[in-house]
């Protein structure tokens, strides 16, 4: 079976954000039959647990990483960016559980793409945003 973490992600700190990408992520493991191995959230500062994740993906064997929509690997292109090239040099491969785009985002062009629509997405659609820097 193939092993999966969680990365769960909100600059605010809401509790029913978390919960609600939770509960997605979830969903989405249980209907492609992937194992869960574990969750990483990251509350307030972008990405200050970005590498406890890769990290714990190491430790667990896990290949695929879900979130619950693209924006989670960060807002910002050049942030969003860096992440998906620390997810890839990982070995891990991306999956987004809902959102504009939601399957496996294997390749550089589709996780590019994929980017540009779930940026537009996430401005839309969610309450917190990340902080100015």
């Amino acid at each position: 079976m193939t092993r999966a973490l969680i990365y769960l992600r909100s600059a605010t700190g809401n509790q029913a954000q978390t919960q609600r990408q939770e509960a997605d992520c979830r969903a989405y493991l249980r209907e492609r039959d992937l194992l869960d191995v574990g969750t990483v959230t990251d509350i307030a500062h972008p990405q200050d647990e970005f590498t406890t994740l890769i990290d714990t993906a190491a430790k667990t064997g896990a290949t695929e990483v879900v979130v619950t929509d693209l924006s989670r690997l960060g807002r910002k292109s050049p942030a969003a960016t860096r992440n998906f090239d620390a997810l890839d040099d990982a070995g891990l491969t991306i999956h987004v559980a809902n959102g504009t785009l939601s399957g496996s985002m294997a390749d550089e062009c589709t996780r590019d793409m994929a980017y540009l629509f779930a940026a537009e997405d996430a401005q839309r659609l969610h309450d917190d945003t990340e902080p100015e820097g």
